[in-house]
């Protein structure tokens, strides 16, 4: 087992190098998004799929960004599963700079949300360089459930002033088509890469198919439930 976790270990840190240089030759910048803590005071367990939908998102929406190169999903639950991390796949600050370190990231992305009382929900993010381990900056948004997809909107533009960089007019037409602005549908996709990373496909596909039902413009949801559609 230990022999195992070296050999895929040893193949993603390769693969990180790989990007890592290719990221300095092209300007790019690398960021890692990792999933975001559950600190809900309400409906905590009903929340939860919310750890990775989140990242999802915020992964989703700095891709659109030319001078970013983004840390795929699938590659950081990898580096997940082999450090035996658990399903929830939360990092601490010890593990937090070596699995960016490992992922070849220049920043990580750490971040917490919690739904309240009042029914609203907070999104903290913290901006990690990871040479140094340093927090560059904190940001929030706080909000209401159905305006998830604005919180999220406006935690990227805080992020991308904090890091300085200069999104072209082209990105920022990317960044304004959000293709999914239903929390519904974000809850549905959210419970289906849970289920996805837990190997459960049937139930993976039943979310991403009511996510659907939500919102069938969902382009993300659809691509999973085809990727799927042959397991």
């Amino acid at each position: 087992m230990k022999t195992k976790l070296l050999l895929i270990t040893t193949l993603i840190l390769c693969t990180a190098i790989v990007g890592s240089v290719f990221s300095q030759t092209s300007g790019k910048r690398t960021i890692a998004i990792l999933y975001f803590e559950n600190n809900s005071l309400a409906k905590k367990a009903e929340m939860d799929p919310l750890s990775k939908g989140l990242a999802d998102m915020l992964i989703t929406e700095f891709s659109k960004i030319e001078q970013f190169q983004v840390v795929e999903r699938s590659q950081l639950q990898q580096l997940i599963q082999e450090m035996s991390l658990g399903q929830s796949g939360m990092i601490d600050g010890s593990t937090a700079q070596q699995v960016g370190n490992l992922l070849g990231a220049k920043n990580l992305l750490l971040g917490s949300f919690m739904h309240m009382f009042d029914g609203q929900i907070r999104i903290d993010v913290r901006i990690v360089e990871v040479e140094t381990g340093l927090t560059i900056k904190a940001e929030e948004e706080t909000g209401k459930p159905k305006d998830l997809y604005k919180l999220v909107t406006r935690l990227v533009a805080k992020v991308i002033k904090d890091l300085d960089v200069k999104i072209s007019k082209a990105d920022a037409i990317k960044l304004a088509a959000v293709e999914n602005k239903s929390f519904e549908a974000a809850m549905y996709y959210a419970r289906g890469l849970e289920f996805e990373d837990a190997g459960d496909v049937a139930n993976a596909k039943k979310m991403y198919a009511n996510a659907l039902k939500e919102n069938s413009g969902f382009t993300k949801a659809k691509i999973r439930l085809q990727e799927l559609a042959n397991k």
